[in-house]
This record gives C-alpha cells, structure tokens and sequence, in this order.
C-alpha cells in the first residue's frame, strides 16, 4: 500500500530529507507528520513509495534469501512469496533488512509480512499465519578443532559448552526450558555469520542453527567448512509459515492466501520451489 502523503505545516512546502542533516530530518519528519522512528537506514521513510504495492521484509538469509545486483532479491522463500502473490494477482515488493528490524516493521504494521518465518506464541500476538510452507531443522555446530567429534542424547550431555544463539530467532520451547532448568550456557550474537565466527575463535564451543542456512554459510566459506562438523541428532525439526502483520489487510486475505498455497502443493510448485537444487547455493 502506499504511504500516507507528507503534510505541510502552514502551506510551507518541505525541503527533501536527504538535504539535510539527520538532526534536522529528524526535526522536519516530526513536523511534517512523520515518526521520526521511521526512518530507514538510508534517510527514507521505512514504509517507502511501494508503487501500489504489499511490502514483505526478510533479512539476508540463504538459502531462503539472498541480495543480488541492482537491490534484487532471491531465494526459495522470495521465489515462493513471487509465485504465491502472482497466482493472487496481489502486487508485492520485497526488501533485505536486518533481523530485528524485520521484525519490528511487520509487528508495528510499517511492513505487510514476512515470506517465511517460525511460529512462536509471541509472534503470534501481532502477526496472523499462513498453512506450513516448508519443514526446517536446527542442529548443533561445532568446531573439529575443539572435539574429536560431537554428539548428544540430552539436554543435561549439554552443560559442559557455551553455546552459541541468534539474537531474534525462535528456538524450540523443550530446548530454552533447559536452558533455565539446566542452567546452560548460552550467548546470543546478531547474525550466523557472528555466531559461527565466534565458533572458529573459540569463544563458544556450539553453535544452534537453521541446517540450510548454516549449510549455505559453510560451503561459502570453504576455509571454515572443513574445521566445523554438525551433531548428528538435531535438535528440533519445525514448520516454516508466510506471516502477516495484524495491521496489514493481507492478514484479512488469509483464507485465499492458504488455498493457493494448497494448490501449490497439489500441483507440484511448492515442491518444486523448494527442491534440494533451488536451496543449494550457486
């Protein structure tokens, strides 16, 4: 949807932002009508011209999501999110912020959705949920330099390490109520990419990561796969689902929005989209 127009103050017309110093755009944003919070990284409103268009917000996450020239995205969860909204008819336009961001837009209603997201109690709070859209597992990553191999059975084989998690990610309730029962050691970092640093550093000993991300992220970064192995037993498998902020209409679309994810199904495009090909990176 497009945003709101700026508003004048006494007729006085605007100066554009970018001329100006941030404090004073920040000044003139709150004049004009504007949040000053919503400003984007880059001066501009977050909610932007969308040309007519739904805003889907994901951060930079391969498979699932990836930037490529010219501002592009692509991705399997950008391929579906496209397919899903042509078949619709609905005209959508995707964007690569960082994590908590994300989250922040669509639960405050500044973004329509995110195309492929975790359910948690929390989150369903301000977002409303599509039918599964995919099946993700997260497992244990660990540096071959510090284990002559690694595997557990329970929770408790866990107390010895510091373990590494992602500011903003859901992680299965059985696995933080252990964390408070056991009083396991865990540390939350920003991104993946930090994490599994922080794992060749020795500052954590495991890492807890989405497999196809974490996956992605080694076999890109040839110096680091060879040193960092994966637990065979995961520790949680879990659906993945489109979701959409309680403030945008296309949470009251979710009806047709889930029968055409079901066609999809049926017909063999889901399936397709997110074969083992499409999610390998290139």
């Amino acid at each position: 949807m497009p945003s709101s127009p700026v508003r004048s103050l006494h007729h006085a017309p605007c100066r554009p932002a970018s001329a100006l110093p941030l404090l004073f755009r920040l000044v003139l944003f709150a004049l004009c009508g504007l949040p000053a919070l919503a400003l984007a990284d880059n001066g501009a409103p977050a909610n932007d011209d969308r040309n007519g268009a739904f805003l889907l917000v994901n951060t930079v996450y391969p498979p699932y999501t990836m930037a490529i020239d010219a501002g592009r995205v692509r991705g399997v969860a950008t391929a579906l999110a496209d397919e899903l909204f042509r078949r619709l008819s609905i005209p959508v336009r995707q964007r690569l912020l960082p994590w908590n961001r994300v989250l922040h837009m669509v639960e405050a209603g500044s973004a329509d959705g995110v195309s492929m997201l975790a359910h948690s109690a929390e989150r369903e709070a301000t977002m409303a949920f599509s039918v599964p859209v995919a099946e993700a597992r997260q497992s244990l990553y660990y540096s071959r330099h510090g284990h002559d191999g690694f595997a557990w059975q329970h929770f408790e084989d866990l107390r010895p390490y510091r373990i590494g998690l992602v500011q903003g990610y859901t992680y299965s309730p059985e696995f933080l109520a252990a964390v408070d029962r056991l009083g396991l050691f865990v540390e939350y970092a920003p991104s993946d990419d930090s994490n599994f640093a922080k794992l060749r550093s020795g500052r954590v000993d495991l890492c807890l990561s989405n497999d196809l991300v974490a996956e992605a992220y080694l076999n890109a970064r040839p110096d680091i796969r060879a040193a960092v192995g994966r637990a065979e037993r995961p520790v949680r498998s879990y659906p993945l689902y489109m979701a959409f902020s309680r403030h945008s209409p296309l949470s009251g679309r979710l009806p047709e929005i889930n029968a055409e994810i079901e066609r999809m199904r049926a017909d063999g495009t889901l399936a397709s989209i997110l074969s083992p090909e499409r999610t390998q990176p290139r």
